[in-house]
């Protein structure tokens, strides 16, 4: 009989030290898996604080357009409100004028 089988009810089975070895390696490949797993957990939580950032900024942004946006179509009309002002100016004076002038 050779020193690495071991009867067992008469038959002999795989190497007691291979055996030992083999699990010493899964023993080892689950703590390396269970390392990466916990890195890669990390960096999703990282990522998940990060967008939750993000989210949080484009939002404050979103909203500063839209005041910006309102902001400035109030600003467009300005002009036109100013235009009509002049004018109204200038009729008044012309008929005022007139009416003084003329006596009407």
């Amino acid at each position: 009989m050779h020193e690495n089988d071991c009867p067992i009810n008469g038959i002999s089975c795989v190497s007691i030290s291979r055996v030992e070895a083999l699990e010493r390696a899964l023993d080892e490949q689950k703590q390396r898996s269970s390392a990466a797993h916990e890195k890669i957990y990390d960096r999703l939580g990282q990522l998940e604080r990060g967008m939750a950032t993000v989210t949080t900024q484009y939002t404050n942004i979103t909203d500063r357009l839209s005041t910006i946006l309102a902001d400035l179509n109030s600003l467009k009309g300005l002009p036109g409100k100013r235009w009509e002002t002049v004018i109204t100016a200038v009729i008044t004076g012309v008929v005022g004028f007139l009416l003084a002038r003329f006596g009407f």
